[in-house]
């Protein structure tokens, strides 16, 4: 059977055969690389059956590595926003601090102003505050129950002036507490001596006063005759305003005690040309202050004049 085969083919039927399939065509690439197509159901099917092979050790380190960080830098993250929220906890128990102080010295200040002259300046002196307060309190104790808003500004440049001067919360609030409830033994337990409750009502508040002004404060005549200059100075009386400066039995500085009334007159025409500021106020205060020391030391001097000359 085999040789029959081979002599079938004879070589008119090779090179026919040869010929033959030298016509058909090639193969395309697209036909040999297009994928199978597949439907929806075949996908779904074998969605599951998905290749798995071994990964490298180094691709393995570096996914490790990759989650490594994203966790660090995660708790960098909290333990930012932990810092974060401890600082604004710090902040907020600051503000809170200085508005429970503020209105604490707010409060002192309105019970200072509810005490006597005398009570004041032996909180003060006890307290070792500063005269501006003493000056600041007593504008607030002129001022009218109808100055609502000036009381109130008033009050808290009293309440700025005990911060500022770094009062001894323990001791002021104990001093004010004692002057409420009228324990003169607390008193000076805390102030410390008992000379300071032995001082006359009418003692300045620091020692350091000259002598003169003492004696100007002993002198109910002199003190009488420098109130009525006083008076018609402040109120611009011209006919006693002339008396006052044509005095003949002493030489006195006339020029100075212009200058000083003008500066009365300033301060109380600014204040009444705007609102009640505290400064000005407290610079009214210590503007009348000087011109009344000067009529003083005036009066006392036209007074020794009059008797030397009876």
């Amino acid at each position: 059977m085999v040789q029959v085969v081979r002599a079938a083919i004879t070589p008119v039927f090779h090179r026919q055969l040869l010929h033959f399939l030298s016509l058909q065509p090639p193969p395309t690439t697209a036909a040999i690389s297009a994928p199978p197509r597949l439907s929806l159901f075949s996908h779904r099917r074998n969605a599951h059956l998905k290749p798995r092979a071994l990964r490298p050790p180094q691709e393995l380190d570096l996914q490790k590595d990759s989650r490594s960080k994203k966790l660090s830098s995660k708790s960098d993250d909290e333990e930012g926003d932990d810092e974060t929220s401890e600082d604004k906890k710090k902040q907020r128990r600051s503000r809170n601090e200085m508005k429970r102080k503020a209105r604490q010295t707010l409060h002192w200040g309105m019970d200072l102003a509810s005490f006597s002259t005398p009570q004041i300046k032996r909180i003060l002196k006890a307290a070792s505050l500063e005269e501006e307060v003493f000056e600041a309190l007593m504008v607030v104790k002129k001022l009218g129950s109808d100055v609502r808003e000036g009381k109130r500004r008033q009050f808290n440049y009293i309440g700025r002036l005990l911060r500022d001067a770094d009062a001894q919360p323990e001791l002021l609030g104990a001093l004010i507490q004692a002057t409420k409830d009228g324990d003169q033994s607390t008193l000076q337990a805390l102030a410390g001596s008992a000379k300071l409750f032995d001082e006359g009502p009418e003692e300045e508040l620091h020692e350091s006063e000259s002598e003169s002004e003492q004696e100007d404060e002993d002198s109910d005549d002199h003190i009488l005759l420098a109130s009525k200059w006083f008076d018609s100075l402040i109120k611009k009386d011209i006919q006693a305003s002339n008396e006052v400066y044509s005095l003949d039995s002493m030489d006195f500085d006339r020029q100075e005690l212009r200058k000083l009334v003008r500066k009365v007159h300033n301060v109380q025409d600014s204040l009444n040309s705007t609102e009640e500021d505290p400064e000005k106020c407290a610079g009214l205060i210590a503007a009348k202050k000087s011109l009344n020391r000067f009529l003083s030391s005036l009066a006392k001097r036209h007074s020794s004049a009059q008797n030397i000359d009876v």
